[in-house]
């Protein structure tokens, strides 16, 4: 197979694969919303903080787990109640007692 075939194959993949999405219509998204935790803006003040749901607690309850750039990484637990309300952020401990820290450099 010629490599101008094989493009112009591999260059109609994506298409055909996206077809039932893009009949669907333009995607929609909300518009995004910062959280708080404990009062304050969840992530602040961090370079690139990534946060992930996982029920930290075994409480049924997604919490949010933030890392960052550097490696730290913290936790703030879904409160009872509302959707959306979680405790202050606090630094992810591990088995041990010591924090948990991922160092990126």
């Amino acid at each position: 197979m010629n490599r101008v075939l094989l493009r112009a194959s591999l260059a109609l993949v994506p298409g055909a694969l996206c077809a039932p999405l893009l009949a669907q219509g333009e995607p929609k998204f909300a518009p995004p919303v910062r959280l708080m935790a404990g009062g304050k803006f969840l992530g602040g003040n961090r370079l690139f903080p990534s946060p992930v749901l996982r029920d930290m607690n075994g409480d049924g309850r997604l919490d949010v787990v933030v890392g960052d750039l550097f490696g730290r990484l913290t936790v703030a637990l879904q409160q009872p109640g509302e959707a959306l309300a979680f405790g202050a952020e606090t630094v992810l401990d591990g088995a041990d007692g010591k924090r948990l820290d991922f160092h990126n450099w």
